[in-house]
């Protein structure tokens, strides 16, 4: 048979939870009915790579060798120097992230394709992370754990853990934790900045030191107004 499959009657689209509580496999309670909804009742399933049997998939169907994903580079952003003009400047002053070939064969996993915080960063997941990606994400692939590779022309080293960004000085370091032992300022694990933040704004909303602590100047208050984190 064809696939897709012939045309056939089906409900509207779950809501969200609806399909979140059925995927880790909840019982249903009332209330599951409403909230957000998918664009359409059915979608086809993400074209993923598949390393162990090198190839690529759509579900349990094996694309043919022919089928050739999309590459583009990338370069994320760590919240300064936005825009053309910024990306210029880091460039030219080696600041910022590097330059990533990112490879996507589906349009809807254009931006979930592009390396994650942690891989840029140079940081893996701890085995906590992994669990909660894998039991609580719909949408899990098993290629969203790959470490970044190699290009042939790259000269620094990207082996998992042997850099990682410090958001601080905005550049690559040697992942050596003694050289922040009593010093943790030293070293930004990550950072969030206002909106247009300057490259000479050293004060993040959101500042994650060298030893794992999390310290905020955003008042808890913001929890009551849209977009506020965390809602009380």
């Amino acid at each position: 048979m064809p696939w897709p499959f012939t045309y056939g009657p089906t409900d509207k689209a779950y809501p969200e939870q609806k399909q979140n509580k059925r995927f880790r496999g909840e019982p249903w309670v009332p209330g599951d009915e409403s909230g957000p909804r998918r664009n359409a009742p059915r979608e086809t399933p993400f074209i993923e790579w598949d390393s162990q049997q090198r190839g690529w998939y759509q579900g349990e169907r094996r694309l043919l060798r022919s089928f050739k994903p999309n590459c583009y580079f990338t370069r994320p952003v760590d919240g300064k120097r936005r825009g053309a003009k910024g990306r210029l400047l880091d460039a030219v002053t080696g600041e910022g992230p590097d330059v990533f070939i990112t490879i996507s064969s589906d349009k809807r996993t254009k931006m979930r394709d592009r390396p994650q915080r942690w891989q840029w960063t140079g940081r893996e997941l701890d085995a906590d992370d992994v669990e909660d990606k894998m039991q609580f994400d719909p949408d899990f692939r098993l290629q969203d754990l790959e470490n970044v590779r190699n290009a042939s022309w790259c000269r620094r080293d990207r082996a998992p853990g042997a850099t990682w960004y410090n958001f601080r000085t905005r550049q690559y370091e040697a992942a050596d934790q003694a050289r922040w032992v009593g010093r943790p300022d030293r070293y930004w694990m990550d950072a969030q900045w206002r909106q247009k933040a300057k490259r000479s704004d050293q004060s993040p909303l959101n500042v994650q030191l060298g030893d794992g602590v999390w310290w905020s100047r955003v008042p808890i208050s913001s929890g009551l107004w849209p977009g506020g984190r965390p809602k009380f």
